[in-house]
């Protein structure tokens, strides 16, 4: 899978990790996972979607910060045979679920907004827990 960030401080889609960290509540998180093509909004980002900032002559990088990503995922559509499954999601929707099972839970502190909901639970390790168990493992040998 593939996760790509649009942030407000850019107008080029970043890749990042795909990580429990990279959901913050700022962003727009692109996931293309061949199967279905997922566009996720941060807490703040989707409010000022609620509040229609998008649609105000000032705020024009809102506005682009909210096509961009849609621009893009249209072009994997387009592309992708056969045809992704799409959707918009944002934290709280059913469909974050779908974003949450494919990322890593390296750090589930209390700093991540997403982890602060108390709405992600995973049966995952993360991978720095596995990593270390594996050099345990290979030292143990």
């Amino acid at each position: 899978p593939a996760l790509m960030q649009y942030n407000l401080e850019s107008r080029e889609a970043m890749p990042v990790l795909l990580d429990i960290d990279s959901m913050q509540d700022e962003v727009v998180l692109l996931l293309d996972t061949f199967f279905y093509v997922c566009i996720w909004k941060g807490a703040t980002i989707a409010s000022w979607e609620e509040q229609r900032f998008h649609e105000d002559p000032e705020y024009e990088n809102v506005k682009n910060l909210l096509e961009d990503p849609i621009q893009d995922a249209q072009n994997i559509m387009q592309e992708r045979f056969p045809m992704p499954r799409f959707f918009i999601t944002k934290p709280g929707d059913t469909n974050e679920r779908k974003i949450k099972v494919r990322v890593n839970p390296s750090s589930l502190s209390q700093a991540n907004s997403t982890v602060e909901s108390g709405n992600y639970f995973t049966e995952d390790v993360s991978l720095d827990v596995f990593m270390q168990h594996l050099i345990n493992m290979a030292v143990q040998s």
